[in-house]
């Protein structure tokens, strides 16, 4: 297979896997192909994604051409993500879990890429980045400026001296990150090397997809279960740790009544959608974006629809 066609395999499946978990439905208090907020529709999101295409395809020749620039492309892609459409943020977490991913898909030998090749390979990614990707990082994200964001006490992305001192002590992005692993999804993520992704989202989609054979049902069930065993972090940072294990208890229930597979599951399913709609504090979007890394690795590995 040639670099190119490589490159466009992974850059596909990375655009896929965000495509996919948008449109999967009933995801509660989330964004989905039968439900929207007033401010983000469906379609903000698949402008999106098809937005991002260009950064992943990047990523994906980079890692063919044994080079990891990842700082670069995720400043290109939150441009890019932001002049595709009028909804906000849509993306930033995901493409910080899934554009390294190209690059490290890149980095294989082949492709189709076994599951633990590509971590291997991530891990070599997420330690070669230097201090130039972490300012290059944190200003893409101060750029996008998401919600919940909040204050930390220390290198916040919206002070100046943050970067003197990136610079200054040559602050690596797993060195800038490893102050918040239990705060926010990316950063432990790339601290435990997707440890989240690898050891439970993409073991529970490649579960519901052999049990279920229905793609929408496996990947709603697969969103419960990560819910249900990780508090979700974007609902901790806006409404605090009880409010995050709430939720989680409540997709655990939904998951001990069926899930989607189940006519008591869906229903219960529905009911925290509602339920979660009622208030901007309960949108596991932490959640939605380990399903993106989860779903990238599983079609990475060859899984088509």
């Amino acid at each position: 297979m040639q670099d190119y066609e490589r490159a466009h395999n992974i850059a596909a499946c990375c655009q896929l896997a965000l495509l996919l978990e948008v449109s999967a439905y009933p995801k509660p208090g989330l964004v989905h192909r039968t439900r929207e907020f007033h401010e983000t529709s469906f379609e903000h999101f698949l402008s999106s994604a098809s937005s991002l295409y260009w950064p992943f395809f990047e990523a994906a020749l980079n890692g063919i051409r044994g080079k990891v620039s990842i700082g670069c492309l995720v400043r290109l892609a939150t441009e890019r993500m932001l002049s595709w459409q009028h909804g906000g943020n849509t993306h930033l977490g995901a493409l910080l879990l899934v554009l390294p991913m190209a690059t490290a898909a890149g980095m294989s030998d082949d492709f189709p890429v076994d599951p633990s090749r590509l971590r291997k390979e991530l891990k070599n990614v997420l330690k070669i980045m230097k201090p130039k990707d972490t300012e290059e990082i944190f200003r893409s994200i101060a750029y996008v400026m998401p919600g919940g964001l909040g204050r930390v006490p220390y290198l916040d992305v919206r002070v100046r001296r943050t970067y003197e001192e990136i610079r200054r002590k040559k602050i690596t992005p797993l060195m800038a990150l490893k102050h918040y692993v239990d705060r926010d999804i990316v950063a432990h993520e790339w601290v435990t090397c997707y440890s989240l992704t690898f050891e439970l989202g993409y073991k529970e989609l490649k579960r519901e997809i052999s049990r279920t054979k229905n793609l929408n049902e496996a990947i709603v069930n697969a969103f419960l279960k990560i819910l249900a065993q990780k508090p979700d972090t974007l609902i901790m940072r806006r409404a605090g740790i009880q409010v995050a294990r709430l939720a989680s208890s409540m997709a655990a229930k939904a998951i001990k009544l069926g899930g989607m597979s189940s006519a008591k599951g869906r229903k219960e399913v529905e009911k925290m959608d509602e339920q979660f709609r009622r208030s901007r504090s309960m949108r596991p979007g932490a959640t939605a974006d380990l399903l993106c890394s989860s779903l990238a690795v599983l079609l990475i590995e060859g899984f088509r629809p």
